[in-house]
């Protein structure tokens, strides 16, 4: 049962008579949004009869993310006998929306799973979906875990155009649900939750979840990378109030303003150009006099007019009252410092590898788990792939690559356990 839609009238008529509403402030162009449709339309299921489980697009609602105070979306908020009780926003797994349910409503059962699996794949980005339509495909019982929905990172980029077989490009969520649905169709199975502990050195391997316990015989490791942050004091506060770290998400938030982008690498390259054709301005900030992207991106960012490059610079300071109002710079070469009044600041300066679950366990190097083209780690039986690993370049083609080749490793190492 999916979440109901509704408009603002009718939330304020559910607020007011008393009953416990849980509420999806959402649009349709929010990466962030569609990725937590699967978790939160589950909570519809498993909270039925105790919770009201609605959803608003904030774009077809004029004014609302003003006077509902929506200073990012997905916002979920949680109302009760007539007040909102609290809020989440931005969860980055459907754990976290039970976590905060939690703390108002009996904590949901969760059903153990005694099986012991061939495979277990830890993230359902393209890396970790290949493996599973491959594993599926040899005759595999394997299960794949993913906090939100298919195609992990991936899913939050506007256009894929260097992926083969899309001569037009392709939307990254749509590719994830494609990579998800056939995988599905040779019998992989996926199950949202979020992975909180494993022991990769037991046997069976042990893989503790939101939604209880997994054994498995092998396990792959594709949890990717999440946004750098600058570093700077009171960043985290400012998140969502000026401050953002994928455009995609929030770009159309800024419409009209002028805004800066900081970093020089292909991600920084592709979210000025999405943004230039939403904002009024772009200002690239980088610590080099040249960018670090493929030439690709170089040919349509000196010819968009609203772009502008402050080459040799690094963000000292995020300058904000209630929001964000511009940055400092100083130029690396003479020290110069120059404020630059601003809407906004979008953070690309690169990705640190998800591997605290593994930290301990597996060898890891600058952070990313050793494993070379064969994907196999420094435990037997355990595969790590896409942009988690060490590798030269991480882009969906290759971590798509590196999910067949760990199943084709795993199946040699089963075939000595028989």
């Amino acid at each position: 049962m999916a979440a109901k839609s509704i408009n603002e009238q009718q939330l304020h008529g559910l607020v007011e008579s008393g009953e416990m509403i849980l509420a999806d402030f959402w649009a349709p162009w929010c990466g962030d949004c569609r990725r937590i449709e699967g978790a939160y339309d589950r909570i519809a299921d498993d909270y039925a009869g105790h919770l009201k489980v609605v959803k608003l697009n904030v774009d077809e609602l004029e004014g609302i993310r003003q006077r509902e105070e929506i200073r990012r979306i997905p916002t979920i908020r949680l109302y009760k006998g007539g007040k909102a009780l609290g809020q989440i926003v931005e969860p980055p797994a459907g754990a976290d929306i039970e976590a905060f349910l939690s703390e108002h409503l009996p904590k949901r059962q969760t059903v153990a799973d005694e099986a012991i699996h061939d495979m277990v794949i830890i993230g359902g980005g393209p890396g970790g979906y290949t493996a599973s339509l491959y594993a599926a495909r040899a005759g595999l019982d394997v299960l794949l875990l993913e906090r939100l929905s298919a195609g992990g990172q991936m899913a939050l980029t506007h256009q894929i155009d260097n992926y083969p077989g899309f001569p037009e490009g392709v939307e990254g969520f749509a590719l994830g649900q494609q990579m998800q649905k056939q995988a599905e169709r040779f019998g992989a199975k996926t199950r949202l939750a979020d992975v909180q502990r494993v022991e990769l050195t037991a046997s069976p391997k042990k893989i503790e979840t939101s939604e209880g316990t997994f054994y498995a015989r092998t396990v792959v490791i594709a949890t990717g990378a999440d946004p750098r942050r600058l570093g700077l004091p009171g960043e985290d506060a400012l998140l969502g109030r000026g401050l953002a770290y994928c455009a995609a998400c929030d770009g159309m938030f800024y419409r009209g303003k002028t805004v800066a982008v900081v970093g020089g690498g292909n991600s920084a390259a592709a979210d000025a150009l999405l943004l230039s054709r939403i904002v009024e301005k772009v200002i690239l900030i980088h610590r080099r006099d040249t960018l670090r992207a493929t030439r690709i991106y170089h040919e349509p960012l000196m010819q968009a007019g609203n772009v502008e490059f402050r080459w040799n610079s690094v963000v000292t300071e995020v300058l904000s009252e209630d929001t964000v109002t511009g940055v400092r710079i100083r130029d690396v070469l003479t020290g110069t410092e120059e404020v630059i009044p601003l809407g906004g600041v979008f953070v690309s300066i690169g990705r640190k590898p998800a591997t605290a679950l593994v930290e301990g366990q597996l060898a890891l190097e600058d952070g990313y788990i050793l494993a070379g083209e064969s994907t196999e780690t420094s435990l037997p039986g355990v595969y790590a792939v896409g942009d988690v690993r060490t590798k030269p370049l991480r882009q969906v083609v290759t971590a798509v690559a590196d999910g067949a080749t760990a199943v084709h490793m795993a199946e040699a190492y089963l075939a000595q356990l028989r």
